[in-house]
């Protein structure tokens, strides 16, 4: 008996879901999405690398001056992440001292290839 009322229920009742390209869903303010690295910002301190669980970012050469902190550092690695293999923990953003590395609350482009970077 109790089946037959929900079923009569739900025909009466108006839909739960969304319309999706009609509507759209609204994004969590602490949602981790696309990764961006800034080169201005990165002092090649290697934390990034070190604390990623997944192992998809490694350290590449990039030479050059950097400001941090008032003082003059000479910058030798870069940050270079595999973004299809990134499982978006937000760990690096957390380490990172100089805040160079971002989850910006966009939607992280999808794909096949699981070798695309983002330097």
């Amino acid at each position: 008996m109790s089946v037959l009322r929900e079923m009569i229920e739900n025909l009466l009742s108006r839909p739960v879901t969304i319309l999706y390209p009609w509507a759209k869903v609204p994004i969590p303010a602490t949602f981790r999405g696309r990764v961006a690295i800034s080169d201005d910002k990165c002092i090649g301190c290697s934390k990034c690398s070190l604390v990623c669980p997944a192992q998809v970012i490694s350290m590449i050469d990039g030479p050059r001056e950097v400001e941090f902190k008032g003082k003059t550092l000479d910058r030798k690695k870069r940050p270079q992440v595999k973004v299809f293999k990134c499982i978006r923990c937000g760990l690096c953003e957390r380490h990172c001292p100089t805040g160079a590395i971002t989850l910006s609350p966009e939607l992280s482009q999808t794909g096949t290839d699981r070798e695309i970077l983002v330097t």
